[in-house]
């Protein structure tokens, strides 16, 4: 194989991990965007991640959104996950007083609920657990509608597990037109 072919499949595999548009790759491809001379700072808006995570107890709990930015008229509907990771050395055992593991709530920049993902779904009254042993991770996906969501507002998106108030996490929303 010539080295110029060797070259430009090289080239067309980063591209298509770089630019592929999941998540994870959008993430690697806003700290990769800066090698790249002609790309420099040119896809920013659309490489954004939009995650925050938490740690407390030994528990790191991260919020992912996705697509980042949330154009109103592109976008239906946005993809939340939820990630619990055991970092501390011990087994940590989660106590729930349902079937329910986690909600999700947006509220405007007034407080006032606009979506709750746990609202139209039905939970048994059975008190469960989960265990975490050190170094595994839960997680759990969900997605809200984006048709209460108005652009150019503020919104905050609220991921939690039923009592427990140590373990919430929140991220700014701002939909696009």
């Amino acid at each position: 194989m010539p080295c110029h072919s060797r070259v430009l499949s090289l080239a067309l595999g980063l591209s298509f991990l770089l630019f592929g548009g999941c998540q994870s790759t959008r993430s690697l491809a806003g700290h990769a965007l800066g090698w790249i001379p002609w790309m420099h700072g040119r896809e920013t808006a659309a490489t954004l991640v939009c995650e925050k995570t938490v740690r407390t107890h030994g528990l790191a709990l991260t919020l992912r959104l996705d697509p980042v930015p949330v154009k109103l008229s592109e976008t239906r509907r946005v993809e939340a996950t939820l990630v619990l990771k055991n970092v501390s050395s011990r087994f940590i055992q989660l106590e729930f007083p349902t079937t329910q593991r986690f909600d999700l709530l947006v509220r405007d920049a007034a407080g006032k609920e606009v979506v709750q993902w746990s609202e139209d779904r039905v939970f048994d009254a059975e008190p469960g657990y989960v265990g975490i042993n050190p170094g595994e991770h839960l997680e759990y996906n969900a997605a809200f509608s984006t048709r209460d969501l108005q652009p150019g507002k503020r919104y905050t998106v609220t991921a939690f597990f039923p009592n427990r108030e140590d373990l919430k996490v929140e991220l700014p929303l701002a939909p696009e037109k």
